[in-house]
């Protein structure tokens, strides 16, 4: 019983390494596509005003999260 407890713990915690792994795959791509916006804005905002074009009212401002702490961060 003993055995399949630790069998079931390993296959746990390998899967909890591939959960973290996926999501921190998923926050970096997260934080480029924040970045990426907040250049495309702002290479719009210059043309529209070298074409003295007043900005949109539907465009919509990308705030940055801020960063949290995780579990995992605040284990160590």
């Amino acid at each position: 019983m003993e055995e399949e407890f630790k069998q079931d713990l390993g296959s746990l915690e390998t899967e909890i390494q591939s959960l973290r792994a996926q999501l921190a795959n998923i926050d970096s791509q997260r934080v480029s596509l924040a970045a990426r916006i907040q250049q495309v804005t702002g290479a719009a905002a210059y043309l529209r005003g070298k074409l003295k074009i007043e900005e949109p009212v539907e465009e919509e401002k990308v705030e940055e999260k801020p960063d949290e702490t995780t579990e995992e961060d605040s284990e160590g």
